[in-house]
């Protein structure tokens, strides 16, 4: 009997201690690209093309799809080009059949593609001169993308932000910037600059000495950077969006931070607002056995192995107590953030909350289900939020401004 309680006591320690490492420990992103062949098209009577590709996990994902594929340069080498397709037609043994939307050069059978419903690149593949800056962080310098919303020669500058309103995009837990490529072209097409951040522990971005993410307790930080960026560089108000953990990094910001009462609106994209609830969520999803009495046990090696502080990362608990504007998206299959910790929010809060629900998106990709919808929202909460005349740094006077940071 106690033979058995201990080897059933350390198999839930390896267990436990498994998961917990998982869910702290920094690792590179590494994202799987599948081989991906265009298996055929064809010009219906309407006009449209239809693309057959290869079956595999990202081209069987719901919604739209972004192709990159090389063609000859003219120069004797080779250069990337776009297209994107619209949700899946048809699927068989033989291949998944969608519309192309549009593409950059002709496709053909056989051609080798990559498939991606987030995004990848960089902004000016996807035809948006940017910058690549770096803001300055508690552990070293973050890599971001800046582009202006203006651009007065033929290369982007710093000038050509200032004066105009920004928007600072945080990706998610094991995210990349490439993951805010679907939005950034409409935040250019309204005028905004947008400054696109790594974080602490980010691909690409400055390791702590621990190695550990802090699930937005501490993370919000580096978003305070950029927002100072902003600020320096003469952004005239601010707008935060965030993806996943990004939403979360975000709303710790507006409950940490000084500079918060400066933002006027957020957009979050299946955010995760409370995270011991998740753990219990990914027990039961990946089946394991005694998922409550393993996810506290994760919680508190949690705690151990980080100190990772769940009080100050559960936003649900306080949220009577933001007053932010807020745009938010969630797809109703999100098998990462389950849509009812985010309805729970939304019933909550609908004096600031603006909320859109995507029937069949996963997540991070309601975009992906119906762009225009998603576009419109976009843009129509940028208008309602930024009608007013300008409250924020650029419009109050620098002794003012300073005293209002320092508060």
């Amino acid at each position: 009997m106690l033979i058995g309680a201990g080897v059933g006591l350390a198999a839930l320690l390896g267990v436990g201690w498994h998961y917990a490492d998982g869910l702290v420990h920094v690792r590179p992103v590494r994202r799987p690209v599948f081989p991906t062949w265009v298996r055929g098209q064809r010009r219906d009577r309407d006009g449209s093309t239809h693309v057959t590709l290869t079956l595999n996990p990202t081209t069987l994902r719901p919604g739209v799809m972004r192709l990159e594929w090389d063609v000859p340069d003219g120069q004797g080498g080779r250069k990337v080009v776009y297209g994107e397709l619209g949700p899946i037609l048809s699927q068989t043994s033989g291949g998944v059949t969608r519309a192309l939307r549009w593409g950059q050069a002709p496709l053909r059978a056989g051609q080798a593609v990559r498939a991606s419903t987030i995004g990848s690149g960089d902004p000016t593949l996807r035809g948006l001169p940017h910058l690549d800056v770096t803001v300055s962080g508690e552990h070293g310098p973050l890599p971001s993308w800046l582009i202006p919303g203006r651009q007065a020669g033929v290369a982007p500058t710093l000038a050509d932000a200032a004066g105009t309103d920004w928007v600072i995009v945080t990706h998610g837990y094991g995210g990349l910037r490439q993951d805010a490529l679907r939005i950034l072209p409409t935040f250019r097409r309204l005028g905004l600059s947008s400054l696109t951040i790594t974080y602490r522990n980010a691909e690409g971005a400055p390791r702590t000495p621990e190695k550990v993410h802090r699930l937005s307790a501490e993370e919000w930080q580096d978003l305070e950077q950029a927002v100072q960026y902003a600020l320096e560089h003469g952004a005239r108000r601010v707008l935060l969006f965030g993806f996943s953990m990004g939403g979360s990094i975000t709303l710790a910001f507006l409950r940490y931070s000084h500079l918060a009462p400066l933002v006027s609106g957020v957009m979050l994209d299946s955010p995760a607002l409370e995270w011991r609830s998740l753990i219990t969520h990914h027990a039961y999803r990946y089946k394991v056995p005694l998922p409550d009495l393993l996810s506290r046990f994760v919680a508190w090696l949690t705690v151990i192995k980080s100190k990772q502080d769940f009080d100050a990362v559960d936003h649900l608990s306080v949220m009577d107590t933001f007053h932010t504007p807020m745009l938010l998206f969630h797809g109703s299959i999100d098998n990462t953030v389950p849509i009812a910790q985010v309805e729970s929010f939304a019933r909550a809060r609908p004096d600031i909350v603006e909320y859109h629900r995507f029937e069949g998106a996963q997540h991070v990709r309601p975009w992906n289900i119906d762009p225009e919808a998603y576009e419109a929202a976009v843009e129509g909460f940028i208008k309602r939020v930024l009608k007013d005349p300008p409250t924020s740094a650029s419009s109050l006077p620098s002794t003012q401004l300073k005293e209002k940071q320092n508060a």
